[in-house]
């Protein structure tokens, strides 16, 4: 766990000295998105735990990774799933993959849009790059493709 972070402080770094500190496209550790008063940006890269239930008894959590996964538990379910993710300026956009979750059910092709809501100034971020933030939670809209369910707003927040 622990090397991860040193890795995404380093490449943090190496970005920033080749001048490329800016909101980027790609899924990548390293992809930081704008926040106020932090000029560089945050780093966005980490896992999320949505601060309440969805849709009933189900609890979401996601990595936004190079490889995004997600997980959803309760009433019954465990669905493990991918998820592919674009980061430009402050928004974010996440894209959930079908997830099978055993006893004939699924978890459907969802969407969220988000931006960012607070830094979180690590350790280890002070100790190897000190003026890189992580961002802390998201807030997003959450938009089911199942039919008969509304989007909804939840906040995500940073759990390593």
């Amino acid at each position: 766990m622990w090397i991860r972070k040193i890795a995404v402080a380093l490449a943090a770094a190496a970005m920033m000295m080749l001048g490329g500190a800016g909101a980027s496209l790609a899924q990548d550790n390293s992809t930081r998105v704008i926040v106020p008063d932090i000029p560089g940006g945050a780093l966005l890269a980490g896992c999320y735990r949505v601060t309440r239930s969805i849709y009933g008894p189900y609890r979401l959590s996601f990595c936004l990774e190079q490889r995004g996964t997600y997980q959803v538990t309760g009433g019954g379910v465990n669905c493990q799933g991918r998820l592919s993710w674009t980061a430009s300026g402050r928004d974010v956009s996440i894209q959930l993959q079908r997830s099978r979750c055993g006893n004939g059910v699924a978890w459907s092709a969802d969407r969220m849009s988000c931006r960012g809501a607070g830094i979180f100034a690590g350790i280890l971020s002070r100790i190897l790059v000190p003026d890189v933030p992580y961002l802390g939670a998201l807030h997003c809209t959450y938009r089911p493709t199942a039919g008969g369910y509304q989007p909804t707003t939840i906040t995500a927040r940073r759990y390593n």
